[in-house]
């Protein structure tokens, strides 16, 4: 049988590889260990494998601008752009210690990479809120200190910590994306897909990549239990 299409039965990729060292990357079925529906998702099996990825922009054809449903549930093809969801993200996290792994490509095709020993989503009673420590990469950390601790927010739900400003109160309308905003942000991994050279924070941006607001042409977040 077509390893895309092998239904394991596991809490993720990890457990996959795992159970077949030879298992290659792509769309597998999963089920968290809090014995909930199974998750159709995308593991990355290459170099130091067994990773679920839980978001991919490469091509700007799927709309990131969305609501707090939406993003509650997932969005897009688990082969192309997507959002797994953040109920989804929870339920793989919850259970144990996750890493997570961010590869970012700009328009003129520099990749760099920010991983986190440490990254949870608490559940929908917390807003989905983020816990991330143990930086170690190229990128920059542009993630911990603006954005740890911090609830998701999207257009139609207001949970971040700005206020009084004469631009509007709600970072996730105003920078057009769903994220863990402060007041606002350092990273927008979830904002608009803009043409190349294009700068500004409704972008797809990651601070420390060029010290600015520089939307990017490809990104990847993926999850892995830790060592």
């Amino acid at each position: 049988m077509d390893a895309l299409q092998v239904k394991c039965f596991m809490r993720d990729c990890g457990d996959i590889l795992r159970n077949d060292p030879s298992a290659v990357s792509g769309q597998y079925v999963i089920q968290p260990g809090d014995g909930g529906r199974e998750i159709t998702v995308y593991c990355d099996m290459k170099d130091d494998g067994g990773w679920t990825v839980i978001q991919r922009r490469e091509d700007g054809l799927v709309d990131f601008y969305r609501g707090w449903a939406e993003y509650k549930n997932g969005f897009g093809n688990v082969n192309s752009e997507f959002w797994l969801g953040n109920e989804q993200i929870n339920r793989i996290t919850f259970d144990g210690s996750f890493e997570l792994l961010i590869e970012m490509t700009d328009h003129l095709d520099e990749m760099k990479i920010a991983k986190y020993s440490h990254f949870r989503v608490g559940t929908e009673d917390s807003n989905y809120t983020l816990k991330i420590s143990g930086y170690n990469g190229t990128a920059g950390d542009s993630l911990t200190s603006r954005h740890n601790g911090q609830q998701f927010s999207t257009y139609d739900r207001d949970n971040d910590k700005r206020s009084g400003s004469t631009i509007g109160t709600n970072c996730a309308e105003f920078n057009k994306g769903g994220w863990w905003y402060n007041s606002c942000h350092h990273s927008n991994l979830n904002g608009l897909y803009l043409t190349p050279g294009t700068e500004g924070s409704t972008g797809t941006s990651w601070w420390n990549f060029h010290n600015r607001y520089h939307s990017l042409k490809k990104t990847v977040m993926m999850v892995k239990r830790a060592p």
